[in-house]
């Protein structure tokens, strides 16, 4: 089936009420990139480079991050990346326990500083990323992390056991594990620590930040499956998009299920508003709390601005081999 171009004309249109930014050193990130990545051996080709170079996630990290010190920078752009490549190995995983095997490693390294198993170049990049965020990062952000890095795993399994079970996930369940998958609040727990200060425990965990942290991530993760169902569609890998899942779920055409997808994507991003100036209201006149606010709310814009120009969505990501 071709996408016709009402698809792209629909989602092209989106626009989030944030401004434009980014950093001005985002060609220096992308270098360090893929001076890291090498290092590694997450990239070992002139056309993995090549890959890295169009996918601009440097570009991504910048416009989310315009305002951060180069250390900083460099620090959320590799993390970015590191779980950009995860994602991609996900979805190649022959079973659940060689995830999960996968998986403890990659907590071994963060939790324990030790490694396991035949070196991966993933695991050997999670521990040279924990050691640096560890310079940085107290102990509340450390734990922060660390529980949004747990539930970003749980969301791969979930993913790898209903592709290896063949088992196609109902609408509802697939809102709440990709609430997770993408990996959007591990980077939204170095927002403050990246900006040299902890927002207090009793905001960050507050039931309104909580929502609205909610609201951003499904805002983000229902842009994003409208972004990729074309090139999924293409691939014939469609069992974790949401516009796939509502056509077979609820027999919508492609027009309907688009229009619905949207509407749902609508209604977060009206939520977040809404809770972002509930919440610079009860917290009164603390800066922190906006500065938190606002760069949440630069992830959102960055990945409108990303999207509109990343070859993400049109050719394969670089794959990290698992072994």
């Amino acid at each position: 089936m071709t996408i016709e171009s009402w698809y792209w004309r629909a989602v092209e249109s989106i626009d989030y009420p944030f401004p434009q930014r980014i950093h001005p050193d985002a060609d220096w990130l992308e270098q360090e990139i893929i001076e890291w990545c090498c290092a590694h051996r997450l990239i070992q080709s002139q056309e993995q480079i090549k890959h890295i170079r169009d996918a601009l996630l440097a570009e991504f990290v910048s416009r989310a991050n315009a305002d951060l010190s180069r250390p900083m920078l460099r620090l959320i752009g590799l993390w970015t990346v590191w779980f950009f490549f995860l994602d991609d190995l996900t979805d190649t995983v022959p079973s659940v326990d060689a995830l999960a095997d996968f998986h403890l490693r990659i907590l071994s390294a963060t939790a324990e500083d030790t490694t396991y198993g035949q070196v991966h170049p993933l695991i050997s990049a999670v521990a040279d990323l924990w050691a640096e965020l560890r310079r940085y990062a107290g102990l509340v952000t450390q734990v922060r992390f660390q529980r949004a890095l747990v539930q970003t795993l749980e969301a791969h399994l979930w993913e790898v056991s209903t592709r290896v079970d063949r088992v196609y996930p109902d609408s509802a369940t697939y809102a709440d594990m990709r609430l997770w998958s993408g990996a959007f609040f591990p980077m939204i727990a170095l927002i403050d620590m990246a900006r040299d200060f902890v927002l207090p425990s009793y905001l960050f965990e507050h039931a309104l930040m909580r929502e609205l942290l909610d609201a951003a991530a499904r805002t983000v993760l229902w842009y994003n499956d409208l972004w990729s169902y074309p090139k999924e569609q293409s691939a014939n890998a469609l069992a974790h998009n949401i516009v796939h899942i509502l056509i077979q779920e609820q027999r919508l055409s492609l027009y309907e299920a688009l229009d619905r997808v949207i509407t749902q994507h609508n209604w977060s991003l009206r939520r977040f508003l809404e809770l972002k100036q509930r919440i610079q209201g009860f917290s009164g006149e603390n800066a922190q709390t906006t500065i938190f606010l606002e760069n949440v709310a630069a992830w959102l814009r960055a990945t409108q601005d990303w999207s509109h120009r990343t070859n993400r969505y049109r050719s394969q990501m670089v794959r990290a081999i698992h072994t």
